[in-house]
């Protein structure tokens, strides 16, 4: 299997209570794939937007997903919206999927994402998850 390759973009900002967490959760996850964090606010064509309208994935889906981008070579592009969320403008076009049907900061949504790339990462490295 190619090497996993993630971008994430970040539209909103990252509160002082939220910065450790997310710190650590980029730390491991940028030790088993190769991780770019992007700034600015243009949104790629490929990207995948996070977005409360979108699909609703399992873990195991959101796993396979990964596993799919990665076997085919494909960077894979994931944007945290900022607090007002997307226009429909930016999501003409765009891939998108909600971590949970429930309201959420944009901070906890970046970092459930985190969580969850981690996740699908330890499990292709045929680790098991800590909990």
């Amino acid at each position: 299997m190619l090497p996993v390759k993630v971008k994430l973009l970040n539209l909103g900002g990252v509160e002082k209570e939220y910065r450790e967490v997310i710190e650590f959760y980029l730390s491991r996850i940028e030790r088993m794939c190769r991780l770019t964090v992007m700034k600015g606010s243009r949104i790629p064509d490929e990207a995948i937007l996070l977005d409360p309208e979108g699909e609703e994935l399992t873990s195991d889906e959101f796993f396979n997903m990964l596993k799919h981008y990665s076997s085919q070579g494909m960077d894979i592009t994931f944007v945290i919206g900022p607090p007002e969320g997307f226009g429909e403008e930016e999501k003409k076009g765009k891939r998108l999927i909600s971590l949970s049907r429930l309201t959420m900061r944009h901070e906890l949504a970046y970092l459930v994402l985190l969580e969850q790339i981690y996740r699908a990462l330890l499990r292709m490295k045929g680790t098991k998850y800590e909990r």
